[in-house]
């Protein structure tokens, strides 16, 4: 989203100001100013921070607030109105290092003037991206899943839960309409809950709800007892769309306290993951920065590229940003959704150039998750691909503590279902969890490359005669021709292939046993007499 902003020496003879250090203001506080309206408007004031300070991880954070303290402190005569919008209903937005007030349409271009000011543009709106009425769907409480849904099953979750790989001592930032913490899905699943206003400020006294369904679905996928991919991962949910539309001050704000809800950079009570489903056509400079400090603070971003498509180029903002991962969604068949956005996205201002997006994608079409009042639903989009790939995210974190944003996302994309290749309608592919646990070295059976998830856990035992080669979601890997079996519990498919094969219901065209884990096994092929 391009904000036209201008550069205000050709404003000399409307304002008398001098340009020797003139900063930048919006097309639409310009057009405010040229029409003479005075009437208070809720804008962004950027600064620039200086480099100077390197700091890294959580204590980034702490660097943020007092560079944005430091400026605000310095600007002279300035300070008097700022301190005044300030007290009445301003807010800090450090992690986008500045500051939502209520000015005049004047004010704002006498601040802009400032040298330590980037830019100062009007509070925008972001929403949750829009998908087809025919995919809603609520449903009962006695519609709950049995056995392991089909999208988390098409990621290879059960084969981490097998494991006991499922999120444990990972904390994961939601942003979304709110949640419905009492749903049995979530009990016990939510570690803090907030809510902001329009302007960026906390909601004194509100306890955790939904505004609207898609939070809690959303929630669902996360960390839901039955439907969730990190099932015992940990929740901190900020409401920053009431009703399915927020802004960006209110967003800013939700991103900056669940990566520190206690507001004291020293503790280690932030999101290690954040997954958003929200966002504006286009691109979006101002997501760049949050991004940016997000990453530096070794935090791995996941958003939804949005609901735009079918057409080329069609990506949304923040999922589009390069070094968020951006998340499109598949259909049951592992094809690309009609309505996910599609790349490339080019960028010019904050960012320079054209890249492919989405980076990955996941389950998408017709998922069932948890909805208000103890129900559940169904929905479709990139909003519910984006959770279920922050919640593997999740998982991989919990099952090696310590991993960096980079090798996270690298075992993510090399390990999903194109093969290392990127295009612009699925980017590298559907996640394989099982594969990208492996690429961080975390083996889920013996015989596996890595380290055991667990020390001890054996592998399955198949049909007479085979032995184990993969869980369900890896590739099993050989030379020459073997005879091979797929599925679990007594019942398989079975068959002769050469050179390896995909240890997927997609590659076997059939699913030997619904609902379960399932597993490959090979055995030598026999010689023609």
């Amino acid at each position: 989203m391009k904000r036209g902003l201008l550069m205000l020496s050709g404003l000399l003879a409307l304002t008398g100001l001098t340009g020797a250090s003139a900063g930048r203001l919006s097309a639409g506080l310009l057009d405010k100013v040229r029409a003479h309206d005075n009437a208070p408007t809720g804008v962004i004031v950027r600064f620039g921070f200086s480099d100077a300070d390197n700091a890294q991880g959580r204590q980034s954070f702490k660097a943020l607030r007092r560079q944005l303290k430091n400026t605000l402190a310095a600007l002279g005569p300035k300070a008097g109105f700022v301190n005044t919008a300030m007290k009445r209903g301003g807010a800090e937005l450090w992690l986008y290092q500045s500051v939502y007030l209520k000015l005049s349409p004047v004010q704002a271009l006498q601040l802009s003037t400032l040298p330590v000011v980037d830019e100062v543009f009007e509070n925008f709106k972001v929403q949750l991206p829009k998908v087809q009425a025919s995919t809603v769907k609520a449903l009962s409480a006695a519609s709950a899943p049995t056995g392991t849904p089909d999208p988390l099953r098409a990621v290879g979750a059960p084969q981490a839960w097998a494991a006991g790989l499922k999120g444990s001592g990972v904390r994961i930032g939601h942003l979304d309409t709110g949640i419905d913490a009492s749903h049995p899905e979530l009990k016990g699943k939510l570690m803090a809950f907030a809510e902001f206003d329009a302007n960026g400020d906390r909601v004194t006294g509100s306890k955790p709800h939904d505004s609207e369904q898609h939070g809690t679905h959303t929630a669902g996928l996360l960390v839901g007892k039955t439907v969730g991919i990190a099932p015992e991962a940990r929740l901190i949910s900020a409401l920053v769309l009431p009703g399915g539309e927020g802004t960006f001050a209110q967003v800013i704000a939700g991103m900056q306290w669940v990566l520190d809800p206690d507001n004291n950079a020293d503790t280690d009570d932030g999101a290690n993951v954040v997954s958003m489903s929200l966002g504006l056509p286009g691109t979006s400079d101002a997501f760049v920065v949050p991004v940016q400090n997000m990453l530096r603070a070794g935090v791995v971003p996941v958003f939804a590229v949005g609901n735009f498509g079918p057409q080329p180029g069609s990506t949304g903002s923040p999922g589009n940003i390069p070094d968020a991962v951006g998340v499109g969604a598949v259909d049951t068949g592992g094809k690309v959704a009609s309505f996910s956005s599609r790349g490339p996205v080019k960028w010019s201002g904050a960012i320079e150039g054209s890249f492919i997006k989405p980076d990955v994608a996941a389950p998408g079409v017709a998922i069932t998750s948890s909805f208000p009042g103890g129900k559940y639903g169904v929905l479709s989009g990139s909003s519910q691909a984006a959770p279920i790939v922050a919640g593997a995210v999740a998982v991989m974190m919990g099952a090696k503590p310590g991993s960096s944003v980079p090798d996270l996302k690298q075992a993510l994309f090399q390990s999903a279902s194109n093969k290392g290749k990127k295009d612009n309608q699925t980017g590298y592919g559907v996640i394989n969890l099982p594969g990208a646990l492996g690429k961080l070295g975390v083996a889920l059976a013996s015989g596996s490359a890595g380290t055991s998830a667990t020390g001890q856990t054996p592998p399955p035992t198949g049909p007479a005669g085979y032995r184990f080669c993969v869980l369900e979601g890896q590739e099993c890997k050989f030379s020459g021709q073997k005879q091979v079996a797929f599925g679990a519990a007594g019942r398989y498919l079975s068959g002769l292939t050469t050179d390896g094969f995909r240890c997927t219901v997609a590659e076997w065209g059939s699913d030997p046993v619904p609902g379960k884990a399932k597993a490959c096994y090979i055995k030598d092929d026999k010689p023609t007499p």
